[in-house]
């Protein structure tokens, strides 16, 4: 008779089984940690994910970015006010020391571009020109009369006073036919779209300046039609750093208004989108505009978050002084007063940028409106203005994924300097190098249609939804396979000491057994 009870054996299919099923779940937590350690790598380390978002903005003929590109659906509104001199008899008889402004509008027209005669190129830009039209929306510009300065003469003395005297008589004795004055009646749409002008026919027709893109004369008649300008832009199909930024105008990768290489270079987008590595860190960033119109590039900063159509945006403003050309800052900016001689530079007042080599040399000046962070000096001959930050200053709301527009308004005010040629009989009372304002402009983005809106809306919470759940989710799945796994290990190490005690224990009740037989 045997001592103890027997060891029941378990059958090797039922092992197999079991070791197969152990090993199935070893392989899956295995499975799980190399996953999770991947996506913790692509989420945390790189930006792999955010590089597949943004190629989503590559332009080609076959992408969905195309028909966006070709014909933006976002359509920008344009409330434009006009300064109406209102004390012009009393300015030029003596009476009145100061002109007076009072502002007239808001006119209000929605801006549709189209991009033609499109271009690709092998190196992954873009080629093409701009076609705008406005459609009119508010305001009464084709009844309200105003009273503003006689742009053409203005233009007409800036270019006599480099003439030479015989030159400077024979064309002010056409003007005197002509009966101009130094302001004239118009309304407010022909100001700015165009209107019927004698001096303006004379400069066209014996091309006094550069080939004119318009028939009549208007601040903004410039803007209608299609441009004459190539624009080329990098697509971002080669590289996403670079979408969107301005490669050639016109051919060209410089201008050349002001006889400078760091000034007449190209740098920045269009403004309608940039890259969005530019701006990874939430402060301290900045992004770079470049401006056809002025052939120069604005920089704006970085302001924190906003909010704009009940989504987070980052908010850029430029610098209140970008418009400031001094000796030490941003001197290229001043206009040579003799073509081709640096040392002939000469500054505008604070917050006046001279863009007159970029406008056919006409006496057009650029700030921001009623001269807001502006020399005092501008205020001085000048009642009727009142600069205030909260209504004068530009304000760029920015996607904070994809990069685009989404929010904002971009102010800015046209100005026309009085540049008085010597025996000159006009001008009246207008001191030389008096600056008048013209015109302020609000561009802003008012309105996204759907499904634009809700295409960009997925671009920031369900993108943030999926990258913050690949993220913890990562880091929750490699800390629980490895929990698991060495709870797997710890169970099997466990399992084995159990085995190898029991195994110690039948040999030990064997041994015994076997002696006390001998006996």
């Amino acid at each position: 008779m045997t001592h103890g009870m027997a060891i029941k054996e378990i059958p090797s299919s039922v092992r197999r089984q079991r070791a197969f099923s152990k090993n199935c779940v070893i392989m899956s937590v295995i499975g799980m940690t190399v996953s999770s350690f991947v996506l913790f790598v692509v989420f945390w380390c790189t930006s792999i994910y955010q590089n597949t978002i943004l190629s989503t903005l590559t332009v080609t003929t076959d992408s969905a970015m195309y028909e966006l590109f070709r014909r933006p659906p976002i359509r920008a509104v344009y409330r434009i006010r006009i300064f109406n001199y209102t004390n012009v008899e009393d300015f030029e008889s003596g009476k009145s020391k100061k002109l007076r402004v009072e502002e007239a509008g808001p006119y209000i027209y929605r801006e549709t571009v189209t991009r033609v005669n499109q271009v690709f190129h092998p190196n992954g830009s873009l080629s093409f020109q701009e076609e705008r039209s406005f459609e009119w929306e508010g305001g009464s510009p084709d009844t309200e009369t105003i009273i503003v300065p006689n742009v053409p003469l203005f233009a007409t003395m800036a270019f006599l006073r480099d003439l030479n005297f015989v030159a400077q008589l024979a064309i002010t004795g056409v003007l005197s036919t002509f009966q101009t004055k130094t302001f004239i009646p118009l309304t407010a749409g022909g100001f700015l779209w165009g209107y019927d002008d004698r001096i303006f026919d004379l400069a066209k027709k014996f091309s006094w300046q550069e080939n004119l893109p318009f028939d009549k004369f208007g601040l903004l008649a410039y803007k209608t039609n299609v441009s004459k300008d190539v624009i080329t832009i990098h697509t971002g199909a080669n590289d996403l750093r670079k979408l969107a930024m301005i490669e050639r105008i016109n051919g060209a990768t410089s201008r050349h208004a002001w006889n400078d290489k760091k000034c007449d270079a190209i740098h920045g987008t269009e403004g309608f989108m940039f890259p969005a590595g530019t701006f990874d860190t939430l402060y301290n960033a900045s992004v770079d505009v470049y401006s056809i119109d002025m052939c120069r590039t604005i920089s704006l900063y970085s302001q924190g978050s906003g909010s704009s159509f009940g989504m987070p945006t980052r908010t850029f403003k430029p610098s209140p002084h970008v418009f400031t050309a001094t000796v030490d800052k941003d001197y290229c900016y001043c206009p040579e007063t003799i073509p081709g001689v640096k040392a002939s530079r000469k500054c505008p007042p604070a917050g006046i940028f001279n863009g007159s080599a970029c406008n056919f040399n006409m006496p057009l000046l650029g700030s921001f409106p009623h001269y807001f962070a502006g020399d005092k000096s501008l205020l001085k001959n000048i009642e009727g203005l009142n600069p205030q930050a909260e209504l004068h200053e530009s304000v760029l709301e920015l996607h904070p994924r994809l990069g685009v527009l989404v929010g904002g308004q971009t102010r800015i005010q046209m100005n026309v300097e009085a540049r008085r040629a010597i025996g000159v009989p006009y001008l009246g009372n207008l001191d030389d190098g008096q600056i008048l304002p013209l015109i302020w402009i609000e561009v802003a983005v008012d309105d996204i249609p759907e499904p634009l809106l809700g295409m960009l809306k997925h671009a920031v919470f369900t993108a943030n939804f999926i990258e913050g759940a690949c993220q913890w989710g990562s880091v929750f799945g490699m800390v629980f396979s490895l929990c698991f796994l060495a709870y797997l290990l710890q169970t099997e190490h466990k399992k084995r000491l159990a085995t190898l005690k029991r195994n110690s224990s039948g040999q030990n009740q064997l041994l015994e057994h076997s002696d006390n037989g001998n006996v």
